[in-house]
């Protein structure tokens, strides 16, 4: 490809060498000079904005693009540990001062962080197991739930302290921390009835995933799954759902998916046995079917222009200057049209399957966006121990969403598996309620007796005829 480039609408462009591959013994003809594309250091661009401090002129750092571009001046942003203040945005370039150590206005930026490691979800599934079996089970008593035995809390409390305790960490960390495993177990909601909360009464573990289900303020569902496993093959489990309640019910669904847990915003017109959802997907089927869900993510054409651009396909830098990363977006855009056309975001049914290019940048980026955006191998070894039994599936409906549901429903944009912004997502329907444990919530929700005493006196009828009498007990 590199020799022979590639065809647009405005000719061939992107032959950066010269190839005697077929013809031995033909002559080289006359060299030009050397061609510095392929000279120069292209790896994967994300359009991020250096930081410049001012007046030193200083790189401190760089921003996101869509956080530079939507900074205006004055806003204070914190990078690293010290926040500084915005002066003006220029062209890939952010230009700021030292805010002397004032609070941060706007929020951090937005990016890609790698996910987590297949062993570091070990250690925190392993982590739960052990503070759940020395807190041992929850009493069956809603209005108890909370309560455990203090000597499960002080065997909890001597396994966390000298185990995981640091020089700067304060006295009472492992104390909050058991608390608040205690509290935030996902099945340890009011919503379920005494004997199911007795028995179901787990955190998500490696072999033990829960799937809960609530409905919104529309009336629409929310379907939460609690997987453990990192964002890497929840964002693989994310898409492929998607896909196959796209194909069943032909309509496109919002999904998100971060480290612990995966959600899919569905509508009144779905309908199904939420346990039955664990076998939507078989580990002999579902690489095809995430190849075609990926294929119209977001994080495609990302992963599109960074292969394109190690290709030498799409020039860095034209002219002596590099290009703007506007251009360069727009460049990808052409070019995956031209080499994708069926990739196009014009109306099509969910349903239809889209027609793959056998064309060696298509296949690097699906490459990318499985092997390092998603583990692949990862997801079918989980779906194989779902088929198996190794695997054990809690299924619940409830009434509200449970605690560990929260951090799902407050995901940033950068857990999105669909093109939703966040103003339009259904998970903003939901309403949550600020969640305290059973006893709390029962101190709350007693009525004081003046109060009552008060009310029925002001009920009372102040009758002062027979008339008035007549028509007060008879409304």
């Amino acid at each position: 490809m590199l020799a022979d480039g590639f065809t647009t609408r405005r000719g061939r462009h992107g032959a950066l060498i010269y190839s005697r591959c077929g013809k031995p013994s033909a002559p080289r003809p006359p060299q030009r000079p050397p061609h510095r594309a392929h000279l120069r250091r292209h790896d994967s661009d994300n359009a991020d904005y250096q930081v410049i401090l001012e007046p030193q002129a200083t790189f401190v750092g760089t921003v996101n693009e869509d956080f530079a571009v939507e900074s205006l001046q004055g806003d204070i942003f914190q990078l690293g540990n010290i926040s500084y203040r915005i002066l003006r945005v220029e062209q890939g370039r952010v230009r700021v001062e030292d805010a002397q150590g004032q609070p941060p206005t706007i929020p951090f930026w937005l990016g890609e962080a790698p996910g987590r490691s297949d062993e570091l979800s070990n250690a925190v599934s392993r982590l739960r197991e052990e503070i759940e079996n020395r807190l041992g089970a929850p009493s069956a008593t809603p209005t108890s739930a909370a309560r455990t035995d203090p000597d499960a809390v002080n065997s909890a409390l001597k396994f966390l302290t000298p185990a995981f305790a640091t020089p700067s960490s304060p006295p009472s960390a492992g104390s909050s921390t058991t608390s608040a495993f205690r509290r935030r177990r996902p099945c340890n909601s009011s919503a379920i009835s005494p004997p199911a909360a007795q028995r179901s009464a787990r955190c998500p573990l490696r072999d033990t995933i829960i799937f809960e289900r609530f409905f919104d303020e529309t009336g629409g569902m929310q379907l939460v799954i609690h997987s453990p496993f990192g964002s890497r093959i929840n964002r693989a489990w994310g898409l492929a759902l998607r896909k196959r309640f796209c194909r069943s019910f032909n309509f496109e669904l919002q999904a998100a998916a971060t480290e612990d847990t995966i959600i899919l915003s569905l509508t009144t017109v779905h309908s199904f046995e939420l346990a039955e959802v664990a076998r939507y997907l078989h580990s002999n089927t579902v690489r095809p079917l995430l190849v075609q869900a990926l294929c119209a993510a977001p994080m495609f054409p990302a992963r599109w222009r960074w292969s394109a651009t190690i290709a030498l396909a799409l020039p860095r830098f034209r002219g002596g200057k590099k290009v703007p990363p506007q251009l360069a977006r727009m460049a990808s855009e052409d070019l995956l049209t031209a080499v994708f056309p069926t990739r196009s975001p014009v109306p099509r049914t969910c349903r239809a399957e889209l027609e793959i290019p056998d064309h060696p940048l298509v296949r690097q980026t699906i490459h990318d966006c499985l092997e390092e955006a998603m583990d692949i191998e990862g997801f079918e070894q989980l779906l194989r121990g779902l088929e198996s039994g190794a695997i054990r599936v809690i299924a619940r409906d409830l009434t509200e969403p449970s605690p560990l549901a929260l951090e799902v429903l407050n995901a940033r944009p950068y857990a999105y598996l669909d093109d939703a912004p966040l103003e339009e997502r259904r998970t903003q329907a939901v309403m949550a309620r600020r969640w305290l444990d059973p006893e709390s919530a029962a101190d709350i929700g007693k009525l004081d007796p003046e109060a009552i005493q008060r009310v029925r006196d002001e009920a009372w009828p102040d009758a002062t005829n027979s008339d008035e009498l007549h028509d007060a007990c008879h409304g």
